[in-house]
């Protein structure tokens, strides 16, 4: 993970339990890199937006950022900005975006809560943030939008959808992502289990319940 701008120390904790969460959804080894300050992204990539907010050219970090970036040894590299993203000028502006060929997303945490995060919301928003970035590198995975199931690959236009959708994959797009990463997905299961139970997560908590009941 790439941290892009200045994150305040709840965002900063939200960053390292989505690192833990990553490393523990696709069963890889995660690390997240030093954070590289805003002024990475000239001002042709920046706009004011329809909400009168700063906003970055989606495209463009994945193009003039991140493919520089990708570490030699890395699979795929997601960035995570503060400021809001978006993917081209009709489009008022997007969660994330992705590349399956190349393996590199960039997601923002800007419209994942009010105007600056505190402690009453912190669990919703983190459970907003682990929704979009596993969502997006399910992209890098060759996941595409679910349309089958309520699953964590479902496509989402706004903070109502996301908030509907589901933290866990399906039974389809689980299959799909084992056949490429051969992880035990009993261990995987448990260790989300863990993971939400820790983290107060409670619905995914039940989710895991139930999916561990299902396969044992």
């Amino acid at each position: 993970m790439q941290p892009i701008g200045k994150f305040n120390s709840l965002q900063v904790k939200q960053i390292e339990l989505t690192r833990e969460y990553l490393e523990i959804f696709f069963q890889l080894k995660t690390e997240t890199l030093k954070d590289v300050s805003n002024d990475i992204i000239p001002k042709h990539a920046r706009r004011i937006g329809p909400d009168q907010n700063e906003q970055f050219l989606a495209g463009f970090i994945l193009d003039s950022v991140l493919k520089k970036e990708k570490p030699q040894k890395g699979i795929g590299l997601m960035a995570l900005t503060e400021v809001d993203l978006y993917p081209k000028p009709e489009w008022s502006f997007v969660f994330g975006l992705a590349s399956y060929r190349d393996r590199i997303a960039v997601s923002s945490i800007y419209r994942l809560h009010d105007e600056r995060l505190q402690n009453k919301d912190f669990n919703l928003c983190l459970e907003r943030l682990l929704k979009i970035c596993s969502h997006e590198i399910g992209h890098m995975f060759g996941l595409h939008h679910c349309i089958d199931a309520n699953c964590a690959m479902n496509g989402t236009n706004s903070l109502s959808e996301t908030d509907e959708h589901t933290l866990r994959l399906c039974s389809n797009c689980q299959r799909k992502l084992n056949s490429g990463l051969k992880y035990d997905n009993v261990k995987r299961l448990k260790e989300l289990e863990k993971y939400f139970k820790d983290n107060k997560l409670t619905s995914g908590f039940e989710l895991m319940e139930k999916d561990l009941k299902n396969i044992q």
